[in-house]
């Protein structure tokens, strides 16, 4: 099974759990994507400093594989894209208050997500996610370590449930390079990330500093959260998110920045 058909699978499965938002109904939404206006400009709220997902490049252009993704996404829409960076906990409030059509930076689906937006597709099987500390800690070697422990996690998302979880002490950031340096200054004792944030981070210099010291089992995958006032905007971007991957798109770009041979490396963001 190709990365895709995972991601698929799990999205289909994710359809089958009660409630979650953007599941079935598939007649009555391709009526409304049909029927729908096509955007001339695409909002995208992203938070810049999850590499490689999405990330600030050396001149300070926003860029990563969801931003490759949704550029892709966007070009079938006929649309331009603008992104706007901020805090993980404000990019659902800004698609409810139409400041963003579209929130993209590895999300989850919950279902306290799912009252406020919807989800696309699936477009990215979530892989275990790593726990990282001090490189002279000796005690933390698994999830387990973590009891009592002041562990950093980003504001909002599922890692802060993850942390208490363990027993941690939660120590919550805005953005993702905070994480990194609390651990560092010893603000904290550890932090949670997706295994390829981890992973980016000591290819670029946390290593110094920072080890793995551990991993949590992961599921499920990363969706983009589209605003519920958009009538058939998330029809419209899980036709294009299909195209990409029946077309070849999607593997080129998730080789671009996930492959071994370009990981350790700056990407060729131009491309």
């Amino acid at each position: 099974m190709n990365r895709w058909m995972k991601a698929g699978a799990a999205a289909l499965a994710l359809c089958m759990m009660a409630g979650l938002s953007g599941c079935g109904g598939e007649k009555q939404a391709a009526s409304k994507a049909a029927s729908a206006p096509a955007k001339k400009e695409l909002k995208v709220a992203c938070v810049a400093t999850y590499p490689p997902f999405v990330y600030k490049d050396k001149e300070g252009k926003i860029v990563g594989f969801d931003v490759d993704i949704t550029g892709a996404v966007a070009k079938e829409l006929g649309a331009q894209v603008v992104y706007e960076s901020m805090p993980f906990n404000e990019m659902v409030p800004a698609l409810q208050a139409s400041k963003a059509d579209i929130a993209v930076a590895a999300v989850d689906m919950t279902q306290d997500r799912a009252d406020k937006v919807d989800f696309s597709n699936i477009y990215y099987s979530k892989e275990n996610v790593s726990i990282l500390a001090r490189k002279e800690d000796n005690e933390i070697r698994g999830p387990e370590d973590l009891k009592g422990k002041k562990v950093a996690v980003e504001k909002g998302t599922v890692y802060v449930g993850t942390a208490k979880q363990y027993g941690a002490e939660v120590k919550e950031y805005d953005y993702h390079d905070q994480l990194i340096k609390a651990v560092e200054d010893n603000e904290a004792d550890a932090l949670i990330l997706d295994k390829p944030v981890a992973r980016f981070y000591l290819a670029h210099g946390a290593s110094e500093k920072l080890k793995p010291a551990g991993i949590i089992s992961g599921s499920g995958g990363f969706v983009m959260m589209v605003s519920k006032k958009d009538e058939g905007l998330r029809e419209k971007v899980n036709e294009a998110l299909d195209k990409l991957m029946k077309n070849g798109e999607y593997d080129k770009i998730y080789d671009k920045w996930f492959a071994d041979e370009n990981f350790s490396k700056e990407p060729d963001v131009k491309s």
